[in-house]
């Protein structure tokens, strides 16, 4: 879910990609280093060799006070399916032992889920499959989440003890907890009046262009234009400074994440005789399946920023730099 934070990070990758068009490696619009940063100036922007007033040149992107806004919202918070995914990965018994596959030609997708029980402990395992991983990466984590358990490859195994596996699907449900507005100031920093004019007219006319901007978790944002002013307080100091106000309004989302049932219990009765349904087993501990879909979104959502902004990252300073470096 978005952020305050995440959207003035997702707002300087807009600006960087305005003043970068042809990645962040190559020159800017202007022909000088522009330095886009979430936050403000470092004193070294200032007093350093690699700084404002030597022929370099910084975007700052911050958030601005303003009046309390209220934003409608859906009625009720209804809760919507965002996402049902079904597996492509599967399981094979090996003996005590079980083997994770892969699809050869279908993106990997599901919960593995084992279990087993030695007589005196049941534990369980879940893992909830990304696109980065490998049937060893998802034999080795589950291995790590069971007493004495054995990844080897694709296998899973507990010595001495018959360990069964399963594959399901999994669903996410969103609803809106809060629609809100927030402004944002774009500063434009640099030593040379008529740069600060280049660098503003590149970012005006092309931000003029965008009605939505996407956030790091795929969705989008909407960026109104709110002003503009001139910020010249340092130019005795040959500091020239121009601030552009942006508003942008985002959705604040529950997010809530459910697995089909891992393990089938119990038995029916049917014309006098018991009849079994599923493996018995328990089910997995909620929390276990829980965890292993929130580390399954975690990942996606990093995943979704570099697809949103392929190639760029944030720094320790919260400078925009190459994903690369």
């Amino acid at each position: 879910m978005a952020d305050a934070s995440q959207m003035s990070q997702a707002l300087a990758y807009v600006c960087a990609g305005i003043l970068y068009p042809d990645g962040l490696e190559k020159p800017s619009v202007t022909g000088r280093q522009a330095i886009v940063r979430r936050g403000w100036l470092l004193p070294s922007d200032i007093f350093t060799a690699q700084n404002i007033r030597n022929h370099t040149d910084f975007v700052t992107v911050t958030m601005a006070a303003q009046k309390e806004s209220t934003i409608s919202e859906p009625l009720g918070r209804p809760w919507q399916v965002q996402a049902r995914i079904f597996p492509t990965v599967s399981v094979l018994q090996k003996g005590q032992s079980i083997q994770v596959v892969f699809p050869e030609d279908l993106a990997p997708s599901g919960v593995v889920g084992l279990w087993y029980d030695d007589g005196e402990l049941q534990m369980t395992a879940a893992y909830a499959v990304t696109a980065q991983d490998t049937a060893e990466t998802v034999a080795a984590a589950l291995a790590k989440q069971l007493p004495n358990g054995t990844g080897d490859g694709a296998f899973v195994s507990v010595p001495g003890v018959l360990v069964l596996g399963n594959v399901v699907g999994y669903g996410e449900s969103v609803r809106v907890s809060r629609r809100q507005s927030q402004l944002y100031r774009v500063s434009v920093w640099t030593a040379d009046a008529s740069v600060r004019d280049m660098i503003g007219r590149s970012l005006d006319t092309e931000l003029a262009e965008k009605n939505w901007i996407s956030t790091l978790d795929g969705r989008q944002a909407q960026l109104k234009f709110v002003g503009v002013e001139d910020v010249d307080a340092m130019q005795n100091q040959a500091v020239y400074r121009r601030d552009y106000l942006y508003e942008l309004i985002f959705d604040t989302l529950q997010t809530q994440w459910a697995a089909d049932m891992m393990f089938g219990v119990g038995t029916i009765d049917v014309g006098g005789q018991d009849s079994g349904f599923g493996a018995i087993a328990p089910l997995p501990r909620e929390d276990v399946v829980k965890r292993a879909l929130e580390a399954m979104a975690s990942a996606a959502l990093s995943v979704s920023a570099q697809f949103e902004y392929p190639g760029m990252s944030l720094n320790q300073f919260g400078t925009v730099v190459s994903s690369a470096d």
